[in-house]
């Protein structure tokens, strides 16, 4: 297998250094024991290399895990910067894209959700995302009601 060789400014092997650790919460982050070794791997060389690039007080070396890792403070700093928004934002484009598909399903019937759609419906369904985008937008979830049984 041929080896690949690249060199970085400190800047940008610090922005990959972010885009690692950000890919590899990506991977790993709903995985409890089982963890993308093939990422770990690379995530393991990058971060190796910390030293010649001055950010020994963003990486260090784990000696009893033999692991190089982000320090704490850089790694909540990513987190905050980057996953937090990431959530908010994919939390409304999620609920947007459910109350769609639960409104697509009153309106063409249970098979809407894995038939191709017809052009009306794709026009519906993109009439609807607007419209729900929009009211989410303008009141939050304060306006959704879920008829829960009070029992």
């Amino acid at each position: 297998m041929a080896e690949i060789k690249l060199t970085f400014t400190e800047e940008q092997y610090k922005k990959l250094v972010e885009t690692i650790f950000l890919g590899s919460w990506m991977l790993n982050s709903t995985r409890l024991e089982d963890l993308d070794e093939e990422a770990e791997e690379i995530r393991e060389l990058v971060l190796s290399r910390y030293k010649e690039a001055n950010l020994e007080d963003k990486v260090v070396y784990q000696e009893e895990m033999e692991i190089h890792d982000l320090t704490i403070d850089y790694e909540s700093e990513l987190l905050d910067q980057y996953i937090e928004e990431y959530d908010e934002f994919s939390f409304w484009d999620k609920l947007v894209e459910k109350l769609t598909e639960k409104e697509m399903v009153q309106t063409f019937g249970a098979d809407v959700v894995s038939a191709p759609l017809t052009d009306e419906m794709l026009k519906t369904q993109l009439e609807l995302e607007e419209k729900i985008g929009q009211e989410l937008e303008e009141k939050g979830i304060t306006n959704l009601h879920l008829p829960l049984d009070k029992k």
